[in-house]
C-alpha cells in the first residue's frame, strides 16, 4: 500500500488513522516493524531568527507524483509492505506538524534506514516551496538551509 497525498493546512495529519490503514494493507501478517518521522515548523531557526510562520506551497499534481514515485522506489528498494507520505501546504505556525512519513516492514533493519532516506529524498525533489515569516523579514527557503531574503516591493 502506498498512500502520497499533498493536505491543506487545515487537514489534520492523523497519526493513528494512518498506521491502522497501513497495518490493514498487510493480510500476511508480515509486518513487524513501523516507523514514524513528524516534520513540524521551527520557531527558532540555525541563524537566531524568530519564525513567525511558514508559507508552503505546491503544485499540488506534480508534487504528488514526485511523493508517489519516491514512496514507490523505496517500498520496492526496501521490501516494504506499506508507506505513506504526507506534506502539508498553506500557512502553518511553530509546532504545527507539516510532513509525515510512515513506513511499515518486516522490521527495524528495512524501515530505519527506508525512513531516513524517504525524508531526504522528499526535502530535494518534491517541488514544495517555503516562504519563512519572520521577525526580521521574509526568507525563500532554497536548498539546503540556504535562506534568500524576498525583496519588498
Amino acid at each position: 500500500m502506498i498512500i502520497a497525498k499533498i493536505a491543506e493546512s487545515d487537514e489534520e495529519l492523523d497519526l493513528n488513522s494512518l498506521i491502522e490503514k497501513l497495518k490493514g494493507s498487510d493480510d500476511r501478517y508480515e509486518i513487524g516493524g513501523i516507523a514514524v518521522f513528524l516534520g513540524t515548523v521551527k520557531g527558532l531557526v540555525e541563524d537566531g531568527g524568530k519564525v513567525l510562520e511558514l508559507d508552503y506551497e505546491s503544485v499540488k499534481e506534480a508534487a504528488e507524483e514526485s511523493l508517489n514515485k519516491i514512496a514507490e522506489e523505496e517500498k520496492e528498494k526496501w521490501g516494504l509492505r506499506a508507506v505513506a507520505i504526507l506534506h502539508r501546504v498553506g500557512k502553518l505556525k511553530p509546532g504545527q506538524p507539516t510532513f509525515l512519513v510512515v513506513v511499515a516492514g518486516r522490521g527495524r533493519k528495512e524501515v530505519f534506514p527506508a525512513l531516513e532516506e524517504i525524508v531526504e529524498r522528499v526535502k530535494k525533489e518534491v517541488p514544495i516551496f517555503k516562504l519563512e515569516k519572520r521577525e526580521d523579514g521574509d526568507y525563500w527557503i532554497v536548498g539546503e538551509r540556504r535562506r534568500v531574503k524576498r525583496e519588498k516591493k
